[in-house]
């Protein structure tokens, strides 16, 4: 399931050669998605691609450089190479250069493998494995996350896509039950933020009805992918509420 994290502090080490370095995930720390990633997630020595700005590979454009993780058991980082030879990989490179500390990052992924777990007394997803596919410099890092169902799926059949979004759906429900049992506990109830975020899934959600209420589908896959995010459907309306 391709998502978007993101990161700052790049630092350009060749302004020459258009080359760059940063550190995009720290280990077993609690990050802003309440993901906690651990040592080894990543594959050392993966080529990844630099995307055009707001990760605009995604929608056709041609990727601006390429890149390659490195990781120790404290932090993975990434060593980038923007194609100064091509107009757009240029005039990328020329932007992060004036904009500095002001320029944020944010790299896409997908979930390989993950699990439920505790941090600190908080739930969260502990990632285990995951395999980053590009890393992009972006206008608002923070916001990036509200973009990501645009990009997912490009390279997938559409009950695959539906497939992807129940799987991704299914694993925030059971995180939100988890943390509104954990909170219920402890006599309190579901963040101001979270119930905000949950309310909008909900609002979402309620988009598809007009679709998982249209004509069926000859598609049999399609249908059974259906099925399962009308079940969501009504949990996420049960774990919200």
């Amino acid at each position: 399931m391709s998502r978007t994290k993101a990161l700052k502090g790049l630092k350009i080490t060749d302004a020459d050669k258009g080359l760059v370095t940063a550190v995009f995930s720290t280990f077993n720390v609690k990050d802003h998605d309440g993901d906690v990633t651990l040592p080894g997630a990543f594959a050392d020595g993966a080529e990844v691609r630099i995307s055009a700005y707001n990760h605009k590979s995604w929608d056709g454009a041609l990727p601006v450089g390429k890149a390659t993780i490195h990781q120790d058991d404290q932090k993975a980082w990434f060593e980038g190479e923007f194609f100064l030879d091509t107009q757009a990989g240029s005039d990328t490179f020329a932007v992060i250069k004036g904009l500095g500390d002001l320029q944020e990052y944010s790299y896409g992924f997908d979930v390989i493998e993950a699990e439920p777990g505790v941090h600190e007394g908080e739930s969260v997803q502990v990632l285990k494995r995951v395999k980053v596919h590009e890393v992009s410099p972006v206008l608002l890092g923070a916001g990036i996350g509200t973009r990501t169902l645009a990009v997912k799926g490009r390279d997938m059949k559409f009950s695959e896509h539906i497939e992807s979004v129940v799987t991704d759906i299914t694993g925030v429900l059971d995180r939100a039950e988890e943390v509104k049992t954990l909170r219920a506990s402890q006599g309190k109830e579901i963040g101001e933020a979270s119930r905000e975020a949950l309310t909008e899934l909900d609002t979402q959600i309620k988009r598809l009805r007009e679709v998982l209420t249209s004509e069926p589908s000859e598609n049999t896959k399609v249908d059974m992918a259906a099925e399962l995010l009308r079940a969501e459907v009504h949990r996420a309306q049960g774990a919200i509420t």
